[in-house]
């Protein structure tokens, strides 16, 4: 560590004298507010997902089976119907775990 830096920690370390300014900044700022379900988001999330999956499955073309279709693509056929169904379910839970990935909370 340089001198320079060793100069501003120390400075910074010092406290400074405010009359009680930051107890009062403080004390006026308004509380957070309590999140009444935390749960909620959660839910809503993997609700849609299984959503998403089923109107996957069932809205895809008949003739293909999910299993033919996972087979199909581990040997790079990605044209059949079981394929397609497969693909979309997966594309709906990969969202759903960015959207639960990315979440602040």
């Amino acid at each position: 560590m340089n001198d320079l830096d060793k100069l501003l920690r120390d400075d910074a370390r010092i406290e400074l004298p405010d009359e009680g300014f930051s107890a009062r900044v403080m004390g006026a700022i308004p509380a957070a507010p309590a999140r009444a379900r935390p749960w909620l988001k959660t839910v809503l999330v993997l609700g849609s997902a299984t959503v998403g999956s089923l109107l996957a499955a069932f809205l895809s073309p008949l003739g293909g089976s999910l299993i033919a279709g996972f087979n199909d693509l581990m040997h790079l056929r990605t044209g059949s119907p079981g394929a397609i169904a497969s693909i979309a379910i997966c594309g709906a839970l990969l969202l759903s775990a960015v959207v639960l990935a990315t979440d602040p909370d």
